[in-house]
């Protein structure tokens, strides 16, 4: 065992340059969910270069922008998941950074560019290392986390058959850098979104009795989404948060229609189904109430929470513990209530999803600022390469 780690730190240390260079290069072009062509092509080409995809079993895409590759170990029936995201998100990037994006409007906002490279990274350093594979491990690098929950699709396109157990980390700021966190059960929480359209009559400001006003129910709709807010966060610790209102263009024009965007958070599904009820009922009973008519789109994409397996995050512990170090793994005192697909792979394979330090005082995840710290990569890449080991 100690053999094994002295091993991956002796070759890791002229790896991590190149992995650094390589994280900068994915930042800089970043691809929004299911276009990842280009990120997928680059990791074809870097992981080909660095030979570890000549005894690879290299999958066919399952979604067209995903790469999945196996490398064999000696117990073939044991198969360890890793798991990195790949896409960016639609944000102008304001870092100023000498790798910054060249897309315009387009940015690795949540770390997945770091999430990649310590993917790509710790498979090197397995192979870097000479170290013979105990157990095959499979490597997914997935499209579309955000926005589309491609994972969903992935998972039910058969990404997941045969796994014995999967991993995978999140770039997280406000945790130190390189330290590693977790939790069993409930970790990250559903979402859902929704939109209501409220339509009723437009009008000239001067004439309002001519028209029916809209923006009345969305106001008083607006008000009952708060107020279902504080029953269901007091009752179940959910979230109802209307994040947007649009309706008219300027001060003398009564519109015909306006909308509510918004989201609703859960731990248990069925929470979840009873907030898409009780909103429907709110927004019918206020509609009636003013003559209007209210159409409501509920999307239930990321219905499921993220429930890490108790076995496996006390693994993942014990992984920290060993390879980064005493204190190196701080328990969650509480689940997030940020969404992420990976509790669809959870849904079908024990495994844990981690938190992996990026500083105390790091940007927030999709803020126009955000950059991965490099100084977390090495973490990463060891942690991902000793799950493989099965180390602990």
């Amino acid at each position: 065992m100690k053999h094994s780690i002295d091993l991956l730190y002796a070759a890791l240390d002229g790896l991590l340059p190149e992995i650094i260079a390589l994280r900068h290069e994915l930042h800089t072009s970043p691809e929004i969910a299911l276009h990842e062509h280009a990120t997928r092509n680059y990791l074809v080409s870097w992981l080909t270069e660095q030979g570890v995809l000549d005894t690879a079993l290299v999958y066919e895409p399952f979604l067209g922008t995903d790469l999945v590759f196996e490398k064999p170990g000696n117990d073939r029936s044991t198969v360890i998941g890793l798991r990195a995201d790949m896409d960016a998100l639609p944000v102008t990037e304001r870092t100023e950074l000498s790798y910054q994006s060249r897309i315009s409007g387009m940015m690795h906002a949540c770390g997945h560019d770091g999430h990649m490279a310590m993917l790509a990274g710790a498979i090197v350093l397995l192979h870097r290392a000479g170290i013979a594979l105990p157990y095959t491990v499979r490597a997914i690098f997935q499209p579309g986390e955000e926005q589309v929950c491609a994972g969903a699709d992935l998972v039910s396109a058969g990404v997941c058959d045969g796994l014995t157990r999967v991993y995978a980390l999140h770039g997280w700021p406000g945790l130190e850098v390189g330290k590693v966190s977790s939790k069993p059960g409930v970790m990250l929480a559903a979402a859902d979104t929704y939109e209501i359209i409220c339509t009723g009559k437009a009008a000239h400001g001067a004439t309002p009795e001519q028209g029916n006003n809209p923006l009345v129910p969305v106001s008083e709709i607006v008000g009952r989404l708060l107020d279902l807010h504080a029953c269901f966060s007091r009752e179940h610790g959910a979230v109802i948060t209307p994040c947007a209102v649009m309706g008219g263009h300027n001060t003398n024009t009564i519109p015909g229609s306006a909308t509510i965007l918004g989201t609703t958070r859960y731990l248990d599904p069925q929470v979840g189904n009873r907030m898409e009820q009780e909103i429907a009922s709110a927004v019918q009973e206020i509609s009636g109430k003013y003559g209007t008519a209210c159409d409501i789109s509920h999307k239930r994409l990321y219905h499921l929470p993220v429930v890490n397996n108790s076995a496996e995050v006390q693994r993942v512990r014990d992984t920290a513990e060993l390879v980064l170090g005493e204190g190196c793994y701080q328990a969650m005192d509480s689940h997030y209530m940020v969404a992420e697909d990976f509790a669809f792979y959870l849904d079908k394979v024990p495994g844990c999803m981690f938190q992996l330090g990026l500083g105390e005082a790091h940007a927030k995840l999709h803020s126009d600022t955000f950059d991965f710290a490099d100084e977390a990569l090495e973490a990463g890449m060891l942690m991902l390469a000793s799950l493989a080991l099965g180390i602990c």
